[in-house]
């Protein structure tokens, strides 16, 4: 039912845990996406690549990897980049869009601005907000931040958590979210759509 009420609706790609990607990818012309090491991301570096490289065997095209949060938090920064280098090579390797999702209710400013500069120095093609497991959501200015720290890069990013109207959505498509996941895809576009209705009747 998900992937049938999903496939009316435009939206760039499905979200799916990885133990329904085969069966999701195979009855979907849409990109899927599934996500690793969700949603704490305390899982070793080699796990996640195992997972990473399941995600891809089994149709995945693009991959939501929770970073090591607790490693960031203490600032680890030499693990975390490491970490970082080997997702984004191994991703490139397979050929899957790679999203890092650092959790910014966990973090300070500064811890943001750091990692997101270290994610689009290892070309890392979205940085994400939020799991949606976190203390919050994705927040405008979180999604400022991000976007100020990876200004000139190839890397873009991905609000998540807590968007459940059109009115979330606007706002922070507006601070510069390049794309936006939530669970309420569908019901977002009917709000969308109803507004536009209401619209044309004025």
């Amino acid at each position: 039912r998900f992937v049938e009420e999903s496939e009316r609706y435009e939206f760039r790609s499905l979200v799916v845990p990885l133990n329904k990607v085969s069966l999701v990818s195979g009855i979907t012309k849409k990109p899927v996406t599934t996500v690793i090491a969700f949603p704490h991301g305390n899982t070793e570096l080699e796990v996640k690549l195992r997972e990473i490289e399941i995600a891809s065997s089994r149709g995945a095209r693009e991959v939501d990897v929770v970073l090591d949060i607790g490693s960031i938090v203490e600032g680890l920064w030499d693990k975390v980049e490491a970490e970082i280098k080997v997702i984004s090579t191994r991703t490139k390797e397979l050929g899957l869009v790679s999203k890092v999702i650092i959790e910014t209710g966990y973090l300070t400013k500064e811890q943001i601005e750091r990692i997101s500069r270290i994610a689009a120095n290892y070309e890392i093609d979205y940085v994400k907000t939020s799991t949606g497991f976190g203390p919050k959501g994705a927040s405008v200015d979180d999604v400022i931040l991000i976007k100020q720290n990876i200004a000139g890069k190839k890397t873009g990013v991905k609000a998540a958590g807590g968007i459940r109207t059109i009115w979330d959505l606007a706002v922070l498509v507006a601070a510069g979210a390049d794309i936006i996941g939530s669970s309420s895809g569908i019901e977002i576009v009917n709000q969308y759509e109803a507004i536009s209705k209401h619209r044309s009747n004025i």
